[in-house]
């Protein structure tokens, strides 16, 4: 997790965060998300600034890329050009500086080769403490900058370097270093550094890191240049494999949290309509806000189901009305309807919002749809009847087309996205009035369908806060159910002579046959009314 830093009113010069931040564009824009923080638009190079951005900005970096990312950071820091010339020109007048630290050879008389090279590195160790030590970069209150060293052996040193650097940036320091190391006295000498924690300190304003230097003489002189490029080139594969590693690693994790959205998109579509569901996994607004559109609306409820649940154990009742609602649920998904709510054993649909295709084909859907649940209610009871269920459930389905509010509705802290308004009603009615198996619609949603359903028309009514008389149809079949039975007849047949042993071919004849008993009785009752 990215800690925030707060001011503690030690400042550095701009110019060290301007280096920084030109460091790291390759990285993204994160310096510039930082300055935006601190409402700075550009920094002036002249003027101080919290240390606390540059901070913030190695923190960032060290969360998302890993301390090896800070470690090369540290590597680059003072490798150009314009940095060389100002610590040429600042030690110039120095007895030992970057230009004559290897030449002068006042200490040299009567000294092995070994000797003069601890000399020349004695040397550096005071030059690079000078530098680190400069003043004019750093203001800290109560504090200062310092830099020093301790030698507790004869190659082994304890390097002392109190700046602004923050407590786990410690990487930044040693990279730099060893920068500065390698690049200068790197073509006699092996260098390691390693970070002792334990000794550090992290106090208000500054952090003082202590870092062991190994030297090992090396057995041939090596190019100076060559040496340094190397080190700079080992830093810069080690961080861009530390970034590889880390995009895979927030692969992985991306991929982890894909498949924990999925499945709580999957649970949360238990209990919000789909359509919505995928519009807030899309960044829809879910404000309260509603429109006046045109719906055809389902309503649909189980015959008797008072009368019928008092008869069933609740276990029993529990079972058969979770499978009921799954089997009817997944055929409206199939058909596009949106779900608006279960009120007890009651099913509330309708086709038009958030999607539409169109007023017809959402009518000729929803009356599709309708079919198909009352065919699969006749194999269903068939089932329950064969499981113990002696009076399976029946249900009644109402159907109506025309203007509704719908949206969301409720307040800032909880809504419920449904629709209103006195078509609802209509639909809600229809659906009282129907028979069992029976499918009762307006002439509203009839104009959609008639090529497609058989009707009866039934006796007109008016209602409550309708204006206009409701004529009503009742659904006795399909028009095309003959052909459509024939056909499949005639595809089993087919196959059968192919395989007899088509279970799943006997299943779909055996449904038709269940379904053209419906038709049956509902013709001779028909014939009997008249």
């Amino acid at each position: 997790m990215v800690r925030i830093f707060k001011d503690d009113g030690t400042k550095i010069i701009g110019g060290i965060i301007a280096s920084t931040i030109e460091q790291i564009k390759f990285l993204g824009p994160i310096g510039e998300e930082v300055l935006r923080k601190f409402n700075i638009k550009e920094i002036n190079k002249e003027k101080f600034y919290p240390r606390i951005i540059r901070g913030n900005i190695h923190e960032i970096i060290l969360d998302r890329y890993g301390e090896k990312t800070l470690y090369y950071l540290g590597v680059e820091q003072f490798n150009s050009i314009a940095s060389e010339s100002v610590f040429r020109e600042a030690f110039k007048s120095k007895k030992y500086n970057l230009e004559n630290f290897r030449t002068k050879s006042i200490e040299f008389k009567n000294k092995s080769i070994i000797n003069q090279k601890r000399i020349i590195r004695k040397r550096f160790l005071d030059i690079i403490t000078e530098i680190y030590a400069a003043k004019g970069a750093i203001i800290a209150k109560n504090d200062k900058i310092s830099t020093s060293y301790k030698f507790i052996s004869e190659d082994s040193v304890l390097l002392t370097i109190t700046n602004a650097v923050f407590e786990n940036h410690d990487e930044f320091n040693r990279g730099s270093l060893l920068n500065f190391f390698n690049k200068y006295i790197g073509d006699h000498w092996q260098i390691k550094a390693y970070f002792l924690k334990e000794k550090a300190e992290y106090r208000r304003g500054l952090s003082k890191n202590i870092f062991k230097f190994q030297f090992s003489i090396k057995k041939n002189i090596e190019s100076l240049k060559l040496v340094h490029l190397q080190f700079r080139s080992d830093a810069r594969d080690e961080f861009l494999k530390s970034i590889l590693e880390k995009s895979e690693k927030q692969r992985i994790l991306a991929m982890e949290q894909s498949k924990k959205i999925k499945k709580f998109s999957k649970e949360i579509s238990k209990y919000i309509p789909a359509q919505i569901q995928e519009g807030l996994f899309k960044g829809n607004d879910t404000g309260i806000q509603t429109k006046r559109k045109k719906l055809t609306i389902f309503f649909s409820d189980i015959k008797n189901f008072t009368d019928t649940s008092e008869k069933l154990q609740p276990e029993d009742l529990t079972k058969y009305l979770n499978e009921y609602f799954s089997e009817m649920t997944k055929i409206a998904l199939e058909y596009g309807a949106t779900i608006d709510k279960y009120i007890g054993d009651a099913v509330m649909l309708f086709f038009g919002d958030p999607k539409s295709s169109g007023e017809r084909e959402d009518a000729r859907s929803c009356v599709e749809m309708s079919l198909k649940m009352q065919d699969r209610m006749i194999i269903l009871r068939e089932k329950w009847k064969n499981q113990g269920f002696y009076n399976p459930f029946q249900i009644r389905i109402g159907i109506n087309t025309g203007y509704c509010n719908v949206g969301n509705f409720g307040s800032s802290q909880r809504l419920t996205y449904t629709i209103i308004g006195g078509e609802v009603n209509v639909a809600a009615r229809l659906e009282a009035a129907a028979e069992a198996d029976g499918i009762l619609m307006s002439y509203e949603t009839y104009a959609h369908v008639q090529d497609i359903i058989e009707v009866e028309e039934k006796p007109s009514v008016k209602m409550k806060g309708i204006n206009r008389e409701i004529k009503v149809f009742s659904v006795l079949s399909r028009k095309n159910k003959k052909n459509l039975f024939n056909a499949e007849i005639n595809l089993v047949k087919g196959k059968k002579q192919k395989n007899i042993d088509s279970k799943d071919e006997i299943e779909k004849l055996k449904k038709m046959i269940l379904i053209i008993k419906k038709d049956l009785k509902i013709l001779t009752k028909k014939i009997s009314d008249k």
